[in-house]
């Protein structure tokens, strides 16, 4: 399980003074990947967090579980970035999908662009080609006043952006969270008809 495929073709962009890094097939059996997800429960994000919309106006989910196989994927990634991973052979993901039309307004707003602690690595999971990640300029102050899933959307008026990685199956993307405002990208209704998963990785510029 998590087994590589080997990294000859790594593409490297500079975004912002940063190095982002694309890796295509990046395992060697993404369906036994995906399948182990489909099988273990995944939870609410944050639902201790009130108020909040989450499982009202959307669901966003976590899958949050230790699998020793992730390690060696750990190993590969910090060998790319130079830093060590937050959470060492912990399979995590972010899987979403909207309901309410009016509430989940991203024609005018951007989804919850932040900041990570490091390099973050994001593993896209669904098997078409869509937006996947927007990075930001931030053209204005954005403060959330409130808990995450209560005002996730936030005024396009306040970014800009910068680049954007497109989703495809099995391709990993690792950039700096620290440094590069980012979020997915959501464009149209796409996962209001199915649900957006992807695997993430946090890495600690700290450590």
């Amino acid at each position: 399980m998590f087994e590589l495929n080997n990294f000859e073709e790594l593409t490297i962009q500079e975004i912002n003074g940063t190095r982002l890094y694309i890796k295509d097939n990046f395992y060697k059996y993404p369906d036994e990947v995906l399948k182990i997800l489909n099988t273990t429960e995944n939870n609410y994000w944050k639902i201790k967090d009130q108020p909040s919309f989450n499982g009202v106006h959307f669901a966003d989910k976590r899958h949050d579980f230790y699998h020793k196989d992730l390690l060696q994927v750990n190993t590969k990634l910090e060998e790319i970035c130079g830093q060590k991973t937050a959470q060492p052979g912990q399979v995590v993901t972010n899987c979403i999908q909207f309901f309410d039309k009016e509430f989940n307004n991203y024609k005018n707003n951007y989804w919850g662009p932040h900041e990570d602690l490091g390099y973050t690595a994001l593993i896209y999971l669904n098997d078409f080609d869509c937006p996947g990640t927007n990075f930001y300029t931030r053209l204005q102050e954005d403060i959330w006043e409130t808990p995450e899933h209560f005002d996730p959307w936030r005024s396009k008026e306040k970014f800009d952006i910068l680049y954007t990685v497109e989703s495809k199956y099995n391709r990993m993307v690792l950039f700096d969270g620290r440094n590069l405002t980012h979020g997915m990208a959501i464009n149209d209704e796409t996962f209001f008809d199915i649900l957006r998963i992807n695997q993430v990785i946090f890495f600690n510029s700290d450590f």
